[in-house]
């Protein structure tokens, strides 16, 4: 694992941490679900289930995943709306209440990286649709699980100092929490340096990144989140 960090110069707000190299574990059965399979219901004959387990090695192969996560004190949390440090406000109700008894906030980054992309563009124009509908279901499967390995990261690091992390996290574009919203975290945690762009609708480049906020709260308050 290669962790390389990136200091704000203007602010009070922790330093940039940059995990690379990374490979997360993860359930599988997550990618059937994605693909609409229901298990003990839907049935997959022999020759898709090969060629399932062969996407699957496929895109892990292809996702260079890339993570990104910060520490930002929280100033304020109102019912719908929480103020960050150094004055962003993040909107949303279920994020100001997942945050509601947190002094602090972790802003994270996933990313598959452009590779597994380039490949699904390219099944698909060769007349492969139902492999690159595999590996899209599995790299955002693998995105998804690189934030899971984040949480379990930092969480082992929290408990150290008496904290832990909320049992959930929000992304922009769920719940009442705006897509416009990426553009907020995308900033925070400089997304540039992970090879991530954000459009002027929003959206993440590549596709398979993904952006979250969950809390940090003393194990003293917890269960009260």
């Amino acid at each position: 694992m290669d962790e390389s960090r990136h200091r704000n110069l203007n602010g009070a707000m922790e330093d940039i941490k940059i995990l690379r190299g990374i490979r997360p574990s993860y359930n599988k059965d997550y990618i059937l679900a994605r693909l609409g399979y229901k298990r003990g219901t839907t049935g997959l004959d022999e020759n898709y289930r090969q060629m399932l387990d062969a996407a699957v090695q496929k895109a892990e192969s292809m996702c260079s995943l890339a993570l990104a996560y910060r520490m930002v004190g929280i100033e304020a949390c109102t019912e719908d709306a929480v103020k960050l440090e150094d004055g962003t406000i993040l909107s949303g109700k279920g994020l100001a209440m997942l945050l509601s008894e947190s002094q602090q906030a972790v802003l994270m980054a996933s990313t598959a990286g452009p590779r597994i992309m380039e490949e699904i563009r390219n099944l698909m124009d060769n007349g492969r649709a139902s492999e690159a509908v595999i590996l899209d279901a599995a790299a955002s499967e693998i995105a998804d699980a690189g934030l899971d390995f984040l949480m379990d990261y930092i969480g082992t690091l929290l408990r150290r100092q008496g904290k832990v992390l909320t049992r959930h996290r929000f992304s922009p574009g769920y719940g009442d929490v705006g897509l416009d919203q990426q553009a907020h975290l995308a900033r925070l945690l400089d997304i540039g340096r992970l090879g991530v762009s954000l459009t002027e609708t929003f959206i993440l480049v590549p596709e398979k990144s993904v952006l979250a906020v969950a809390g940090v709260v003393e194990i003293k308050q917890v269960g009260k989140d």
